[in-house]
């Protein structure tokens, strides 16, 4: 596995946060470990160290030279509980501010790692009393003070005499005696001075102890400290961890609401096809509709001609033979007038019929504006399918678009509504088409009424002539009326018959 160095694994983290692998609020704080140079723990490293598939180094500060061996030694002791953690704690941060060890510091040192301790240049033998600032969290132990032995008793000295010495005296062994006395007198000093000095190191000691219990009381309430500060931590990255769970659910809840959207518009879809089809097919009708009376119109025309010139035919026959009886002219100067009465009637209908073209027209030109509204729909359909796949695209920003979703979704809403008034306009066109296509009705049973008029009125004319014929006949022999012109009434007699059924 690679290592990373402290750079490098800061790098690393970015990365992760800014991708989204893995839980945000644990990486934040393991980056800002970093950034400050604290110490991880073992649980954040090893999670770490899964994430970059990589061993962690954290960089260290630079040591001296000659302290390098000797630090990492003091640690392994204190790891391990050998020896005084306190004890060994103080030297290692004397150690490390390059600052002098007392002797009997040193000669601790070298008893647990069992080799000599390499002195600094600056240092001396002498017992000096530095003054600390640093701050331990255990208190060194008290050293037992040195008990000095009771001073041996002085020999006792015979009184001086001036004069003559007492029996078995010798003053060799005296001079001796003075020697050692003097001699014990001396190591005695030697002693107290040896003693003197041990007290004043335990006062040193006492002193040092009493800065190191302050040290110490400062040392816990800097840890209280930093124990509410990073409790504080723990529970703001809790309060972040709960707002992302939040977020993630509030995201999946308007991804649901955006399928039920989507869903929602393709019943909508499905609604205007169904209703499209539904247009065109009543649409056909309605141009077979008018197809068909387009045809009975322009067959009703016809007969109509056919009936003009059959009955001119007939007024020009009637004409030469009528020329001698004036009251047989009058009679027809008022079928005359009647016919006239007839084409006016035609005219009536023909106009009635160019208004019926008219209104196909404009039925026609709705036609062309539902096409272009379907043309807009498709185009409204792009557009959607086009702002789908950015969705798709923009994962890491879905609040935002979200919001773009929901004006979409107002603009749907417009869009729905527009339907809605084209359904009334579509249903107000077909209640015209309705109204229209009874006008057509009843036009065509008036239609039926003026002809079925017209037919009584021929065979009244045509009952009138006969009978003029039969008065004429007695008075005047008169030709015979032509086989031609009795197939011609007949014919006439069929066509009205077919078009009344």
């Amino acid at each position: 596995m690679q290592q990373l160095t402290l750079s490098q694994t800061i790098e690393n983290v970015q990365d992760l946060i800014d991708s989204g692998n893995g839980d945000p609020g644990r990486l934040y704080h393991i980056l800002e470990c970093l950034k400050n140079n604290r110490s991880l723990y073992h649980s954040d490293q090893k999670y770490l160290e899964k994430k970059l598939d990589s061993l962690i180094t954290l960089e260290e500060k630079e040591q001296p030279s000659g302290e390098s061996d000797v630090l990492p030694k003091i640690q392994e002791l204190i790891n391990t509980g050998n020896g005084d953690p306190g004890r060994l704690q103080h030297i290692y941060d004397m150690i490390s501010n390059n600052k002098t060890l007392y002797h009997s510091d040193i000669s601790y040192l070298e008893s647990k790692l069992n080799e000599p301790v390499p002195p600094k240049p600056q240092e001396t033998v002498a017992i000096v009393e530095p003054k600390q600032t640093e701050t331990v969290t255990v208190t060194e132990p008290k050293q037992k003070e040195f008990v000095p032995p009771p001073p041996k008793p002085a020999p006792e000295t015979r009184p001086s005499s001036k004069g003559t010495m007492p029996k078995g005296w010798n003053s060799l062994p005296d001079s001796a005696e003075v020697e050692k006395i003097s001699k014990d007198i001396r190591s005695e000093e030697e002693k107290i001075e040896k003693q003197k000095l041990i007290s004043s190191e335990i006062d040193a000691h006492r002193s040092k102890l009493t800065q190191l219990m302050s040290h110490r009381k400062e040392y816990e309430q800097k840890v209280t400290q930093e124990k509410a500060t990073l409790e504080a931590q723990i529970k703001e990255e809790r309060l972040k961890i709960e707002s992302q769970t939040k977020l993630s659910e509030e995201i999946i809840t308007q991804k649901e609401e955006l399928d039920k959207v989507k869903k929602e518009r393709a019943k909508i879809i499905k609604n205007i096809n169904a209703e499209k089809t539904k247009i065109s097919k009543e649409l056909a009708q309605q141009k077979r509709q008018l197809v068909q009376a387009q045809l009975e119109q322009e067959k009703i025309e016809k007969q109509v001609e056919t009936e003009q010139t059959l009955l001119a035919k007939m007024i020009e026959e009637q004409k030469s033979r009528l020329l001698e009886q004036a009251s047989i002219a009058n009679e027809i100067k008022s079928k005359q007038a009647d016919l006239e009465k007839t084409k006016k009637d035609y005219e009536f209908i023909v106009s009635q019929v160019n208004k019926e073209k008219a209104k196909f027209a404009e039925s026609e030109k709705l036609k062309n504006l539902i096409k272009s509204q379907e043309s807009d729909l498709i185009k409204a359909k792009e557009e959607r399918l086009n702002l789908i796949n950015t969705i798709s695209k923009e994962k890491e920003l879905i609040t935002k678009k979200a919001n773009e979703e929901k004006e979409r979704l107002k603009s749907q809403e417009n869009l729905a509504k527009q339907l809605k008034k084209e359904e009334k306009n579509y249903e107000s066109l077909k209640k015209k088409r309705e109204k229209t296509e009874q006008q057509i009705k009843l036009k065509n049973q008036k239609l039926k009424e003026k002809q079925q008029k017209l037919k009584k009125q021929i065979a009244a004319k045509d009952k009138k002539l006969k009978s003029l014929g039969t008065k004429s006949s007695t008075k005047k022999p008169t030709k015979k009326p032509s086989k031609k012109t009795t197939k011609k009434k007949t014919t006439k007699k069929i066509t009205l018959k077919k078009k009344s059924s």
